[in-house]
């Protein structure tokens, strides 16, 4: 007997149950991603700020249009941002902000998977959180 012992392999998988392992994968990030909450601040002329972290190295949902998920009754809304957070930078905290919409349209490369109004984003690195910025660091 060898030190090592080789498993047999299936053959002739069909696309369908590659498609369907996939599925099964998708649907395990989706239960184990983050999922995105809101902060709100109130800006001095009274009106609201809402803010997303999207956090290095994470698999995250966020909704891709936040208004159809959160408002608050009597209250303007006048800003959406997300704010990527570094875990490895030395100093850490955070890499950026942009604004909510063009931050989905930016990240739209890096989503796995959409559902009703959420994405699946998956973990990204610090390069390429930095590289949403656009040079607007």
């Amino acid at each position: 007997m060898g030190l090592f012992h080789f498993k047999k392999t299936e053959k002739g998988k069909t696309k369908n149950q590659e498609a369907d392992m996939s599925k099964k994968g998708i649907d395990r990030l989706w239960q184990e991603a983050y999922r995105a909450n809101p902060k709100v601040y109130e800006k001095e002329d009274g009106t609201l700020l809402v803010g997303f972290a999207l956090t290095e190295d994470t698999d995250s949902l966020f909704p891709i249009v936040p208004e159809k998920q959160w408002a608050l009754e009597g209250k303007t809304i006048s800003e959406w941002i997300i704010t990527m957070v570094s875990l490895t930078n030395p100093q850490g905290g955070i890499i950026g902000q942009i604004e909510y919409h063009d931050a989905i349209e930016r990240l739209e490369p890096f989503i796995i998977t959409k559902v009703d109004n959420w994405a699946l984003i998956r973990a990204m690195t610090h390069a390429e959180l930095s590289s949403l910025l656009g040079g607007e660091e």
